[in-house]
């Protein structure tokens, strides 16, 4: 077992000795439609609101979660790893995270489960501002890799992409840059050089005027990359307010699909500070395309969201064996389960489409 391994699934150690001191949501309340609205708690994965999230903020802008029977509470965590731990001690009820932790945390018996995709594709590649003299994966020996923070998802894409190529994994140095204002400064100022961030993260870069070059990771390529997951128990013993809570997702795609603009001005209603500076007519010119970045493959054109593609799922589970973040390779279908997903497409997309293009 490799170091990286140890240290990753280290982190899950402590989880199921507090497994159950956490409270997961509520457990009663009446279903949509009744007078009182089942609490959820959602773990998401990010160190800030930003663009790239305004699928999320537009199901409560728009009354999605309210017409579900849900009163949705949202905590922000860092990384999905601590998203992971809230869900295996009980602090949440629903967590948005990629691959690693849900595969991780299954070595560990913490039954974690994916019940829709968010993430089609794996989302974290490593990439070069403009400046760097790194030109291939071998050259980041000795160097700077900017992540959002060192126990990121991020960080842990770049020791496995250093290993995955014949390097050691702690080959180069892994620099906490955060995010917003502080990763663009960082970045700017030859703090680092290279990145392993995330595609929306990628896209906010490049909008305020740093250029990137790719630095492939074949591996990686159409692999899956993750979405919604909860405890077996959760799924089992709350599977309709899942469905529930993942159609008024799949509206809010719906929705963000057919009036981005109108989805942005959701984000910026419910979180101003992901709004920023400067004219108004900027900002949202730039956030519309950071928000196209999640709406690519997602299966809204098809009134189909959420689907999880078992060829890529497989890889993605295949791949972190290769790179030692699991022990071995199991079948990818023990992650995830596709029984809700008729659920959460049994609405009118033409409804929301309609509601959204009327949207000033």
């Amino acid at each position: 077992m490799t170091r990286r391994l140890k240290s990753l699934t280290g982190l899950f150690a402590g989880i199921l000795v507090v497994a159950t001191l956490g409270a997961c949501g509520s457990e009663g309340g009446d279903p949509a439609g009744g007078d009182e609205l089942d609490t959820v708690t959602f773990a998401l994965s990010a160190p800030s609101w930003n663009s790239g999230y305004t699928t999320l903020a537009v199901p409560e802008a728009e009354g999605y979660f309210k017409d579900e029977g849900l009163d949705v509470k949202v905590q922000l965590f860092p990384s999905g790893t601590q998203s992971a731990q809230q869900l295996a001690a009980g602090g949440a009820d629903i967590g948005l995270m990629t691959g690693e932790p849900v595969a991780i945390g299954h070595a560990k018996n913490l039954g974690l489960v994916y019940f829709a995709s968010y993430y089609p594709h794996w989302i974290y590649s490593l990439q070069l501002p403009q400046g760097s003299d790194v030109r291939s994966i071998a050259d980041l020996e000795g160097k700077k890799i900017g992540v959002t923070a060192v126990a990121s998802s991020g960080g842990t894409f770049a020791r496995t992409a250093m290993e995955l190529n014949g390097m050691s994994e702690n080959a180069a140095s892994l620099v906490p840059i955060g995010a917003g204002a502080q990763q663009i400064n960082a970045i700017k100022s030859g703090q680092v050089d290279a990145l392993a961030l995330w595609d929306t993260q990628y896209a906010i870069v490049e909008d305020s005027g740093i250029e990137l070059t790719p630095l492939p990771v074949p591996q990686t390529a159409s692999i899956w990359g993750g979405g919604f997951a909860a405890t077996q128990k959760t799924i089992d013993e709350r599977k309709d307010v899942l469905e529930r809570f993942g159609r008024a997702i799949a509206k809010g795609f719906a929705f963000a699909q057919a009036n981005p603009e109108a989805a942005i001005r959701d984000l910026w209603k419910l979180h101003p500070e992901a709004r920023g500076t400067g004219p108004e007519k900027d900002a949202m010119a730039s956030q519309v395309k950071i928000l196209q970045v999640r709406l690519a493959d997602q299966g809204v054109e098809d009134d189909d969201w959420g689907r999880i593609d078992p060829k890529a799922a497989t890889g993605m589970v295949e791949f972190m064996a290769s790179a030692g973040l699991v022990g071995k390779a199991f079948p990818a279908t023990e992650i995830y389960t596709t029984d809700l997903l008729d659920a959460i497409n049994d609405f009118s997309y033409d409804d929301i489409r309609k509601q959204a293009k009327d949207a000033s």
